[in-house]
């Protein structure tokens, strides 16, 4: 059974978390198989080869490759020379992650999420986007801002839709305001009949064409939103649960509570209180990955 690694747990309160991993062959010297729970991860291979086990499936790996990894992916790393593989691992809120996509207008980001194998494409060791992965990784062991990740997602999404073929965004456009504006609190609060006033067609095609482009109902869209929005009003706030559950539009504490505890693993009250004893990891030599 894999292990499933929660944001909370690790980085609870940072806009994302950045590594410097080594793996050898031995099995000690390599991340268990995992998966995660609310958050993607790109992985840049600096150094050395070796595969990615993804599921049932293998991702061989080598210096320059760049991958998405997505939260469902029961994944695992290993080397398979004898100078081991050495990667950069940029972990990010999932919610951040599709917030970016809707607002930049993403093609193919939704679909990446349904595939059978995470995304990947070849990074030149030497340019751009190695840098930028230098650059946040450096960033991570001073103050990291959203801004480091947002620009690392400009650098490597082209590649990522380079190697897809998806150049073109086929979401459309009303489809994509309305959802944007979904992330703010009063539309939040009204839920699904604001939802439907903003994209100003029927249920019926709201339903079919976010199914299609988003993989999940309009239902289930608004209530990932209302949670998302939650977490982060817990983590930032010394609100009453209450009312953050009243802000968040929903009916009553008990019920937000349950829905939270489905998703996040734990009750609003632990979460909040994770969050407050995480601890940010020592800082990384960022020389090490050139």
């Amino acid at each position: 059974m894999p292990t499933i690694l929660r944001w909370v747990e690790f980085a609870a309160g940072l806009p994302y978390h950045a590594a410097l991993v080594p793996v050898t062959g031995g099995r000690r010297d390599r991340p268990e198989p995992h998966v995660h729970a609310d958050f993607h991860e790109l992985v840049y291979v600096t150094v050395g080869e070796g595969v990615q086990r993804v599921g049932e499936a293998e991702m061989p790996l080598r210096a320059g490759d760049v991958v998405l990894v997505r939260p469902h992916d029961r994944h695992e790393f290993a080397a398979t020379t004898a100078t081991g593989l050495r990667f950069v691992n940029i972990a990010f809120p999932s919610e951040r992650w599709r917030a970016f996509a809707d607002l930049a207008g993403l093609p193919g980001t939704a679909d990446w999420d349904r595939r059978e194998l995470p995304p990947a494409a070849r990074a030149d060791l030497d340019g751009p986007v190695a840098a930028e992965f230098a650059r946040v990784l450096g960033a991570y062991s001073g103050v990291p801002r959203v801004l480091d990740l947002v620009r690392l997602w400009t650098a490597v999404v082209p590649l990522l839709e380079s190697a897809d073929g998806t150049a073109v965004d086929r979401r459309p456009g009303w489809l994509v305001s309305a959802c944007v504006a979904m992330s703010r609190e009063e539309n939040l609060r009204e839920g699904l009949p604001r939802l439907l006033a903003l994209a100003a067609v029927s249920s019926g095609h709201l339903a079919r064409t976010m199914r299609t482009h988003y993989g999940c109902t309009p239902v289930a869209f608004v209530a990932r939103r209302r949670l998302e929005h939650a977490a982060l009003l817990l983590t930032t706030t010394t609100e009453g649960i209450g009312s953050i559950a009243q802000r968040c539009g929903f009916s009553g504490q008990s019920y937000f509570g349950r829905l939270f505890q489905r998703k996040y693993g734990m009750a609003p009250r632990d979460y909040r209180e994770a969050t407050r004893r995480a601890v940010v990891p020592a800082a990384m030599d960022t020389q090490d990955i050139k």
